[in-house]
């Protein structure tokens, strides 16, 4: 998801999204640097059908006086490097 406050924490996330059912992992990425939310996260869901019902539930909504954008994660192509390996994560 994108469009968060560099205020929103991953507890608030959590309290947003555990309605839709049982999360794998709640993760703010964050500037190595000044140690502050870049503004988007990812959110993992123990079910396909969970993820989709927060999709649908969650895109556009209000949290800490921001708008978020609630999708699917890409994949990156196996051409694509990352510095930090592949990761798991899926954003809904």
């Amino acid at each position: 998801m994108t469009g968060l406050s560099f205020y929103t924490s991953e507890k608030t996330l959590r309290e947003a999204f555990e309605p839709f059912g049982e999360l794998v992992e709640v993760k703010i990425i964050m500037d190595r640097i000044s140690r502050r939310s870049k503004g988007y996260a990812f959110i993992e869901y123990t079910t396909e059908e969970a993820g989709g019902a927060a999709l649908k539930a969650m895109n556009g909504e209000i949290i800490n006086g921001w708008m978020i954008v609630v999708d699917i994660a890409k994949t990156k192509s196996r051409d694509q490097k990352t510095p930090f390996g592949t990761s798991s994560f899926r954003p809904i």
